[in-house]
């Protein structure tokens, strides 16, 4: 079977605890956000991924984020933002538990995996809310939907993309949060009518 292509931040004990660290959301303070319980599990090539970012950082900040999600996650969230009339961004902030102060979430990123890769996988931590207007508003993730934290996407020194991000993910598209559904239901139809014209 294939080495992960991220395998040696899983290989020595104490990076794989750091790694940890980060995705359980833990810092010098305490604990603000990341995913628990926390189980390992792997992302395979042809795999789709989905990333909530930010419009206000740099496209290098965006794909390299070790915060990812699976379509059906993310298609599952979707499918909650149609069904409930709720809207997308307010919905994936209620289903990952992304407080405002964690960013503006208003971009979708898709990719392709396109190597093996080792991730950790949970739920969204319970998160009080420190933005201005919305402090002491708790996020609590939903059970249902999965987040995925993908050591060594980033080289946090430079905040650029490293080699594995480059060799593991390919960005497809990217998004408006707020007009991916609508866009989606576009493409749809697209496709029915080539399909039915060719009938």
């Amino acid at each position: 079977m294939a080495t992960p292509v991220n395998q040696s931040f899983f290989d020595d004990p104490r990076e794989r605890d750091r790694q940890l660290t980060f995705a359980g959301g833990y810092n010098a303070t305490g604990v603000r956000g990341g995913i628990w319980p926390i189980t390992e599990d792997k992302l395979r090539p042809g795999e789709v991924i989905f990333r909530v970012g930010h419009s206000t950082m740099p496209m290098t900040k965006n794909m390299s984020s070790p915060w990812w999600m699976r379509d059906e996650s993310f298609y599952a969230i979707c499918d909650a933002s149609e069904r409930s009339g709720t809207g997308l961004p307010k919905l994936y902030r209620m289903k990952c538990a992304v407080a405002y102060d964690f960013g503006v979430a208003d971009i979708v990123l898709e990719a392709r995996v396109t190597a093996l890769l080792r991730v950790f996988a949970g739920h969204g931590r319970p998160v009080v809310d420190e933005s201005d207007g919305r402090r002491g508003q708790v996020w609590y993730g939903a059970l249902e939907i999965a987040q995925m934290f993908i050591p060594g996407l980033r080289d946090f020194s430079t905040g650029f993309p490293t080699p594995i991000c480059h060799q593991s993910i390919e960005i497809l598209e990217k998004y408006k949060l707020s007009e991916f559904i609508s866009v989606q239901r576009g493409r749809q139809r697209k496709i029915s009518k080539r399909l039915l014209a060719n009938l």
